[in-house]
């Protein structure tokens, strides 16, 4: 590409100035091997022409990203210093803070994307399998499949729609399980302060194994649950609108019990539910959630269904019997 059209490309993408719907594309190219020295230089040029004011929003931004990549601040900075640290970092942020997460590389080469509480993630991979990443969740990935396989690391939630390659399967590593596949459509739920990890396939045919290799193949409408603690699996079926409600912003609850509900809604909206209820573990609900309806909308319908009251203080809300 002409090192002039490869410059303003950068520009465009570093001023915020691409439409939502072509900064995903301009995202992969720019973490694509090829054009790398150009694409860092045009990044310097950038930088080059920035003068940066430093102000507490820039430093805020500028320390998260400093602890991400592993940056140590000097003790006593000079003002030279920190205005080219600052024209680094607005550089960096734009790339680093994508769409409510961080992307960054290791350094084994992997890219780490983590999505915040109240945000979900769409990116497509290296081979253009997508994924839909949801809050609360953090993703691995090689910058490129190189070798026999095509291999993943979840912790959280995560909807895949894997292109097929027969010559090289792709592999979904969680803490206790991993999800083998060759083409189809799952999701993937492996939080690591829940209970249980599933796994469900909508589409294919896929592979679950465990630690001590114990292995189970789901078909289609299936969901496999390993309880961590017991190490038991169980696979039932289920319908499609159960797998990817999550995706098409919708919360779908069904057989749930109360601490999965607001395990539920903390990740989905970003908040902290101190419970003071005695509700039991037992107890089991279904209910379904639209997209677009609030946190205060939702609370409202639980409260009746399930019985409680609840004091909302910001991001803090208090239930009660």
């Amino acid at each position: 590409m002409d090192n002039s059209n490869l410059s303003k490309i950068i520009k465009r993408y570093l001023s915020g100035r691409f439409p939502k719907e072509t900064e995903e594309r301009v995202q992969r190219w720019i973490i694509a091997d090829k054009d790398t020295k150009e694409k860092e230089e045009a990044s310097f040029e950038y930088w080059n022409e920035l003068d940066t004011e430093i102000n507490a929003n820039t430093y805020s931004a500028l320390k998260r990203v400093n602890q991400k990549i592993g940056y140590s601040e000097r003790q006593t900075p000079h003002i030279p210093f920190y205005k080219k640290t600052l024209r680094i970092a607005a550089v960096l942020i734009p790339l680093l803070l994508i769409t409510g997460g961080y992307l960054y590389y290791t350094q084994n080469k992997l890219i780490e994307i983590t999505v915040a509480y109240g945000d979900t993630r769409h990116l497509f991979l290296p081979d253009s399998s997508e994924i839909w990443i949801n809050s609360g969740s953090n993703i691995k990935y090689p910058k490129s499949f190189t070798g026999n396989q095509r291999l993943v690391y979840l912790e959280g939630e995560a909807y895949f729609s894997v292109k097929k390659d027969l010559a090289k399967p792709f592999s979904v590593k969680t803490e206790q399980l991993s999800v083998k596949v060759l083409g189809t459509k799952f999701n993937v739920k492996a939080y690591s302060d829940d209970e249980n990890i599933t796994t469900t396939l909508t589409n294919g045919k896929v592979e679950v194994s465990t630690q001590s290799r114990e292995k189970q193949i789901l078909k289609p409408n299936e969901q496999l649950t390993y309880n961590i603690k017991t190490s038991v699996m169980n696979i039932e079926n289920i319908s499609p609108a159960e797998t990817d409600a999550w995706i098409t912003g919708q919360i779908l609850f069904i057989n749930s019990s109360f601490q999965d509900i607001k395990q539920t809604l903390e990740r989905r909206f970003n908040i902290t539910i101190d419970d003071k209820t005695n509700i039991p573990v037992s107890r089991l609900y279904t209910v379904k959630f639209l997209k677009g309806e609030t946190l205060d909308e939702i609370l409202q319908v639980l409260k009746d269904v399930i019985g409680f009251t609840y004091q909302q203080q910001g991001t803090h809300i208090i239930l009660n019997q």
